[in-house]
């Protein structure tokens, strides 16, 4: 039993190491015969790549259509923008006009208050005058009282006592005369201060009226301001919802602008994919033909084929001996390869106001050690680019950096990737930029000569020693150095 149950084992091994072969064996052929075109696959082939175009296709005509969903939003956001501003300036306008309307009212309110104040005095003015013409009034009757009173109390005179008392007719008329004219003359006094108090009676009771009617109107006056002080605050409470509306409505407008641009960026990737995967189809098809076409010549080369091997290992001495000659030029050139830094070559740099990039400076004095220069690399260590934007130059930590060519500093500052770095911009349109400096020497506006200390090597930010990142600009794109500076170490 036990026999039987081992043989079944190593039977069901046995087909499953053969299955496994198989499929192995189908993995490779696969491989081989799907690139192929115009052999017996070709319909496979042709059939992969017209489904390859259509989800290219689908996939570019979804990005389009998100990016149009969001230009629609975005033009509903500026219309809704500009709804908003106008009622914005609207009511702006509508509260300089009340705020117009208001002065007025508060210079009526003033001249009121004048008006008010000017009529009470006159009100004083016309009650004291009352008062006096009443003292008249009174002070009159009571002169009247006194006489008529001494009239009575001497006895009533008749005109029988005044003509006895008269020396003649001429006389007795006299007195008759005169007594009458006192009598008139006190009733006239009289009449005549009733009249006088009646108009001054009457003007106050004008100038009161005039004074409550003046109150009265300023009284609707301020009650028209307040009306207007409550609409200002209720408008300027509308233009505060407004402004804050706007706000929120150019934070969306933002946002779509930038789902806009970014469904821009999108739709490039997504044909520049395409071209490179035509690019790449059509790479692949011209090696098959070119795989084939020497098949094909096979036999025809056989007979030559030691003769290429012998020219293919002349070649190799040929190359072997190019690269052992560019070496010792490179150990002639380089000595700070073998030596170490030349802390004396700063000294022996000449300053100038140079601006040629023909004759741009090398950066590091004394110093022609390159480690990795411009182009795609393997990232050295986290954080580091996979594509490297300039020229690592070798450096003992605190040696000089200098200005590879005459100009302004429009930058020095820090990053977490550069360190500490310090930008250069120069006349004919160049930007030079100097990274993981361990200390800065120069300040932003400052013109630099060619050759003029910038800073010190370091290795602040993404960095693995001590050295220098040189990188040049141009319209704020990086450019490779090579053309300017590897006449110094090649």
């Amino acid at each position: 039993m036990t026999k039987k149950k081992n043989e079944n084992e190593k039977n069901k091994r046995s087909l499953i190491a053969r299955i496994a072969a198989l499929l192995l064996c189908v993995i490779m052929a696969g491989t081989m015969l799907v690139p192929l075109t115009g052999t017996v696959f070709g319909v496979f082939a042709e059939q992969t790549e017209e489904e390859l175009r259509a989800a290219y296709k689908k996939k570019l005509e979804a990005a389009k259509k998100q990016k149009a969903e969001f230009e629609k939003k975005k033009e509903e956001q500026e219309a809704l923008i500009a709804e908003f501003t106008e009622e914005k300036e609207n009511i702006e306008a509508y509260i300089t006009e009340l705020d117009l309307q208001m002065n007025d009212i508060s210079l009526k309110i003033f001249d009121l208050k004048n008006e008010i104040k000017d009529t009470e005095a006159e009100l004083d003015k016309t009650r004291k005058e009352l008062d006096e013409a009443q003292a008249r009034e009174r002070k009159q009757y009571e002169n009247m009282k006194r006489r008529i009173a001494y009239m009575y109390e001497n006895g009533e005179v008749s005109y029988f006592d005044v003509l006895l008392n008269s020396a003649d007719i001429a006389d007795f008329l006299n007195r008759v005369e005169y007594v009458q004219s006192v009598v008139e003359y006190d009733n006239r006094l009289l009449e005549r201060y009733k009249s006088a108090k009646e108009d001054v009676i009457a003007h106050q009771e004008l100038v009161e009226a005039s004074l409550e009617e003046l109150r009265a109107m300023k009284k609707n006056a301020e009650l028209e301001q307040e009306t207007m002080e409550v609409l200002i605050a209720l408008k300027s409470a509308e233009i505060d919802k407004l402004t804050e509306k706007l706000g929120l409505a150019d934070e969306y407008l933002f946002n779509y602008m930038q789902e806009i641009s970014n469904q821009e960026m999108e739709i490039e990737d997504i044909i520049e994919a395409e071209e490179k995967r035509i690019e790449e189809v059509e790479r692949k098809r011209k090696e098959e033909e070119e795989r084939l076409r020497k098949e094909a010549e096979e036999r025809a080369r056989r007979e030559a084929e030691e003769k290429a091997r012998l020219e293919a290992e002349e070649r190799e001495r040929l190359e072997a001996e190019q690269a052992k000659r560019e070496q010792q030029n490179m150990d002639i050139k380089t000595p700070a390869s073998t030596k170490g830094y030349d802390a004396d070559a700063i000294n022996n740099v000449v300053l100038s106001d140079e601006t040629n990039p023909d004759r741009m400076a090398w950066p590091v004095p004394g110093e022609y050690r390159t480690f990795s220069r411009f182009g795609p690399r393997k990232a050295p260590t986290a954080g580091a680019s996979t594509y490297h934007k300039g020229w690592d130059i070798g450096g003992e930590f605190g040696a000089p950096m200098v200005s590879v060519l005459a100009g302004t500093v429009i930058d020095v500052s820090y990053n977490s990737s550069a360190g500490n770095y310090v930008k250069v911009e120069h006349e004919c349109g160049l930007v030079s930029v100097y990274c993981h400096c361990s200390r800065t020497l120069v300040e932003v506006g400052q013109y630099v000569k060619q050759n003029e200390k910038l800073a010190l090597i370091g290795s602040t930010g993404v960095s693995t020693g001590a050295h220098l990142h040189f990188a040049i600009q141009t319209n704020g794109t990086y450019i490779d150095p090579a053309p300017y500076i590897s006449k110094y170490v090649d």
